[in-house]
């Protein structure tokens, strides 16, 4: 009882119900997470597979290759509903708060200000890329989840000078299951490395733990690729190849074009009214330099760009982005010494959000 009253009292009880507050607004105003899309219905094939149901070809071997946990575990959800489909809902749910708690612990780590934490937290989970893609019929979640979670892992080992052999296990660990979810997932593993290289050890050590680390986290993931590839003749070459040819090489493809204009468009509505917000935390950044706060926000960069590595550039890939800027944007935000200004700010912020998506999705055709 102690312990519910503890957290009822600490700041994560508000961000849990702001969260929760965002959420149903989402799903009740906005309505377009519950929306069907085309992923869900490869998805759903690739359940229907390993349940020996009837199942369509299409993209089937590669949700096998890319979303495995993901898979197994809308089908485990979807036997308390009778539907695979709401289970895959359900698993997002849940991975849609254990992303926001995450979060909150990434930015105490790096400013150690519960303030903060709350306000980066708000522009975190009010984005509207967390109810438009995240908690809706996709696996982008889970990536989400693990991508943020190792990047949290890798902080602690680096705050603890190296030392803490738990949290470099545990960083790969949880990396190493995060991409069997989506992708994303193995990001975390970038600012695993550059956290390494940056800290007071010789280079010798430095270069032996990244080889470790990039050993260790190949295990898993490695060995259920190589089974894909033996079982299907299918690996994750094979598919990078056939989303870049169908995205760079189709002129009807809306994404074809990889260019700076596409580029503006897509991280414009990305951060949409939190662009000011993100470049007001620069200037406080610069004016509270902190070497140590820095190298960390340094580090987490790389990965956060990540999405450029892939022939599509959409919102929903480019979302790894915006926890970086959210960190940053709620820094500065905290600078603000009017509370109810900063409310304001937060709510503007969050209205756009909910508001702009159906004309800016006719408008850029994103």
């Amino acid at each position: 009882m102690e312990k519910i009253l503890n957290f009822i009292k600490s700041h994560y009880f508000l961000i849990f119900i702001l969260a929760t507050a965002n959420l149903i607004i989402a799903f009740v105003l906005v309505k377009t997470p519950l929306w069907e899309n085309g992923d869900m219905t490869s998805y759903l094939e690739a359940m229907n597979l390993l349940q020996d149901k009837p199942y369509g070809e299409e993209f089937t071997i590669t949700r096998l290759l890319t979303s495995p946990l993901m898979l197994y575990s809308s089908i485990f959800l979807g036997k308390l509903f009778n539907s695979n489909q709401t289970g895959m809902l359900a698993v997002n749910i849940i991975f849609y708060f254990l992303t926001v708690y995450v979060f909150c612990k990434i930015v105490e780590s790096i400013f150690q200000n519960k303030k903060i934490s709350l306000v980066a937290s708000v522009l975190f989970f009010a984005n509207y890329c967390m109810f438009n893609y995240g908690t809706t019929y996709r696996v982008d979640m889970g990536g989400w989840f693990f991508f943020l979670l190792t990047t949290l892992f890798a902080i602690k080992y680096y705050q603890s000078q190296l030392t803490d052999r738990k949290y470099f296990l545990l960083a790969i660990f949880a990396a190493s299951v995060g991409v069997l979810f989506k992708e994303y997932g193995a990001l975390g593993m970038i600012s695993l490395g550059l956290l390494i290289l940056l800290s007071k050890i010789t280079l010798k050590q430095k270069i032996k733990k990244i080889l470790l680390a990039v050993l260790i986290f190949l295990i898993i993931p490695g060995l259920y690729h190589l089974l894909i590839y033996l079982k299907f003749d299918y690996s994750y070459f094979s598919w990078y190849g056939h989303s870049f040819g169908s995205h760079i090489n189709n002129p009807e493809n809306p994404f074809a074009e990889y260019n700076l204009i596409l580029f503006i468009k897509v991280l414009g509505w990305l951060f949409l009214a939190g662009w000011p917000i993100f470049l007001w935390g620069l200037y406080q950044l610069w004016k509270n330099y902190d070497k140590q706060r820095i190298i960390c926000l340094a580090a987490l960069l790389p990965a956060s760009l990540a999405f450029l590595a892939w022939p599509a550039l959409t919102q929903r890939i480019a979302f790894i982005l915006v926890p970086w800027l959210a960190l940053i944007a709620g820094f500065g935000l905290s600078k603000i010494k009017y509370k109810y200004l900063i409310i304001i700010i937060l709510i503007i912020y969050a209205l756009v959000n909910y508001l702009t998506r159906p004309w800016l999705l006719s408008a850029i055709n994103l």
